[in-house]
């Protein structure tokens, strides 16, 4: 065999995978508050983009989310793994909190300018818009492509991976944010403009906010977990294998789950596109069982093939929801000041992060599978479909000039 470097040692399985989840646990806290950030910060937001335009906000959320990088990128440069206890802070506070902010602050810019510019295209537009944030997932993953993310970082590290995504990130948003302009004129609009501050007192807004809690919930906790329920589900249909076998099969669930982040940008230009021409409510209704669906077959799915193909129909649904969502929200609360009041909608996003996250763990620790975290968002995803039809009807009644 092997010998090994000076100073290295083989720990036993139950010990290396305790360490590995130790070395994880930060990142998951990170990607937490990154999301609940990223959906609080929204509300400002979306408040600053409807009084002074798309450009200002945006241009803040580039400063913002390029600066969290940079600086952590600095501080793991200078401080390393020397003091992984100020290391975790110092993550937690920028490419989680402040990081979060910043996406908070430039993702409903485009989405609000947009509609606008093209009101009878609300869904297309909405889901191209955001189909590129769904695709940045996948190359900034990406171990097989040559400009992936996990080429570079396998390549230079993660230092140096934070301080050129800061860097690229901080430019091109805000080059980006420069080009944003809201349309010289309006039509005239199809429904009665609501204030954020009107829509806590709305029905139809906590139908809405539930239905984007259940979809955002489904796709949110497969993600948290996707990469080692892949791997699982692999080793459990083999039966007894090596620790070598093991290993080589967990690295293929995880390349298998690839397929999520690209079906994810496709979802959305798909599904924004499928709502305007059939309309938001059949749309939600066979987006919401399409996925409830999958909810519960996912864990039946035991070959590399079909875990691929079910993760991209989860990522697929789930993607549908950016789209939309933000469509739905100007179709019942108008255009005018879709920045704020996407704002409160998108709040639910926030909330499923961190409760998606809790329920695949929380199942995985009861039960030692994520079945039961899956059973659940499918029932939820049930409910969804008949809050969509509740949501047709509650507009039909109370918004006339739309209905």
């Amino acid at each position: 065999g092997r010998t090994l470097p000076a100073g290295m040692s083989v720990l036993p399985d139950d010990q290396a995978k305790r360490r590995h989840d130790e070395r994880q646990a930060p990142l998951k806290y990170a990607f937490a508050i990154a999301i609940l950030s990223f959906a609080i910060f929204m509300v400002p937001a979306g408040r600053l983009q409807d009084s002074k335009g798309p450009r200002l906000p945006a241009l803040i959320g580039g400063v913002l989310l390029g600066s969290a990088f940079l600086i952590e990128g600095l501080v793991l440069t200078s401080v390393g793994i020397r003091s992984p206890a100020a290391s975790t802070a110092v993550l937690l506070l920028t490419v989680g909190l402040m990081g979060g902010a910043g996406i908070g602050f430039a993702y409903v810019c485009p989405i609000a300018s947009l509609v606008k510019w093209f009101p009878n295209a609300k869904g297309l537009v909405s889901g191209i818009a955001v189909a590129g944030f769904g695709l940045g997932a996948f190359f900034l993953s990406s171990k097989d492509l040559p400009f992936g993310g996990g080429v570079f970082l396998a390549r230079y590290g993660i230092a140096t991976f934070f301080l050129m995504f800061g860097a690229v990130a901080l430019v091109a948003v805000v080059v980006g944010a420069l080009l944003l302009s809201n349309p010289p004129g309006t039509p005239p609009p199809a429904v009665a403009e609501s204030e954020a501050k009107e829509l806590l007192r709305r029905p139809g807004f906590y139908m809405l906010w539930a239905m984007f809690f259940s979809g955002a919930l489904a796709g949110l906790t497969v993600i948290g977990v996707a990469k080692g329920f892949a791997g699982e589900q692999l080793v459990t249909a083999a039966g007894a294998v090596t620790p070598e076998v093991r290993q080589n099969l967990m690295e293929k669930g995880a390349l298998a789950v690839g397929s999520l982040s690209i079906f994810n940008a496709i979802g959305r230009i798909v599904w924004g596109t499928i709502s305007d021409r059939l309309g938001r409510t059949i749309t939600f209704v066979i987006m919401f069982a399409f996925q409830a669906v999958m909810m519960f077959i996912l864990p039946l799915l035991t070959t590399e093939t079909a875990i691929t193909l079910g993760a991209g129909l989860v990522g697929f649904n789930f993607g549908g929801n950016f789209a939309v969502f933000p469509s739905a929200t100007a179709d019942l609360f108008g255009s005018k000041n879709l920045g704020a009041n996407y704002g409160l909608v998108f709040t639910s996003y926030g909330v499923a992060g961190v409760a998606g996250i809790y329920a695949g763990n929380t199942a995985k620790d009861l039960t030692g599978s994520y079945s039961a975290a899956f059973a659940v968002c499918g029932a939820l995803c049930l409910i969804s479909c008949i809050l969509s039809v509740a949501l047709h009807v509650w507009r039909a009644r109370n918004i006339p000039a739309a209905a």
